[in-house]
């Protein structure tokens, strides 16, 4: 059978990665292995290779829908609460990317990071990626546009004097091995991808601002502080310095994440126009962004 419904298809042994999203047609042939429990050596596998954090309703439906285009989908309920969604996909030397997905519990940069600990408790991935939607702040993003962050600012800490706020905001870039492969995915991607409407939305790489304020001002303290801290800014959320954090606290553990990444569809321009009318179609832009980078995720350790 063969499922065209989206930017991965999948017909027998095979898995293609084009259709819709334009730009990286990518054909991998299945190993004959039945799932991602095994390996050619036979050596079990109990971690996913790529975990996944969403938040709201639109980004797990929208990474859901992607995993089931992938390999041997299936649902399990963890023993700490959260439906998690499973799947796996070849890599370019037959060897499967296993993928889990769950949603935090809620929003906000402490879920984030709790979340983040608990999915790599129970997978040990080698990469985590926090999918979802973002509003845009930077005139070259648009709405449907899909931002990856290879730097995130809190911009929460700050100090209250008279009259003044002074922010004490803290920059956390991307781990160099996964800064490696984003570079390699952009440079061999297309930028602009063609939707199935005939519609376009483009790939940008750069950082974006995070903490617990929910912007919805053009002309916010906080948008006016980030613009001075990184004129490149290109977004802002809830949940990336959060996730961000928690890796920098367990970096120097031998079994932590190589690191994280934050891919995020621009839903609307962090202004007074801010609404939900375009959540939809930034989070399964957002997955399907997700679902081009993963071959590039792949590290020697399998």
């Amino acid at each position: 059978m063969t499922d065209h419904s989206g930017g991965i298809h999948v017909s027998g042994t095979t898995v293609n990665f084009g259709g819709p999203v334009a730009g990286r047609d990518m054909t991998y042939h299945a190993a004959s292995q039945t799932g991602p429990g095994a390996t050619g050596s036979g050596r079990p596998r109990r971690s996913a290779d790529v975990a996944v954090l969403t938040i709201i309703d639109e980004e797990i439906r929208a990474v859901q829908a992607t995993l089931q285009r992938m390999r041997d989908y299936r649902e399990r309920r963890l023993s700490y609460g959260p439906l998690a969604r499973e799947a796996w996909l070849p890599d370019a030397e037959n060897r499967p990317i296993r993928v889990a997905a769950v949603q935090t519990y809620t929003r906000g940069t402490d879920s984030a990071g709790l979340a983040y600990r608990e999915l790599v408790a129970e997978y040990n991935p080698a990469v985590v990626l926090l999918v979802g939607i973002a509003g845009g702040v930077n005139p070259k993003v648009r709405v449907g546009d899909v931002v990856i962050s290879d730097q995130v600012i809190a911009y929460d800490a700050r100090r209250e004097a008279e009259g003044h706020t002074y922010r004490r905001g803290q920059a956390q870039a991307i781990a160099r091995p996964l800064g490696d492969r984003v570079n390699d995915f952009m440079s061999k991607t297309t930028a602009e991808q063609v939707r199935p409407d005939g519609g376009t939305f483009h790939i940008r790489r750069g950082p974006i601002g995070s903490g617990n304020a929910v912007v919805t001002d053009a002309r916010s303290e906080i948008r006016r502080w980030l613009a001075e801290f990184n004129e490149k800014v290109m977004a802002v959320e809830t949940e990336a310095a959060g996730v961000a954090q928690s890796f920098h606290e367990s970096a120097q553990q031998d079994d932590s994440p190589r690191g994280w990444l934050t891919i995020r569809g621009i839903s609307d321009t962090a202004d007074k126009k801010k609404g939900h009318s375009y959540h939809d179609l930034a989070a399964r832009h957002a997955a399907e962004v997700m679902a081009l980078i993963l071959p590039f995720l792949v590290f020697d350790e399998k």
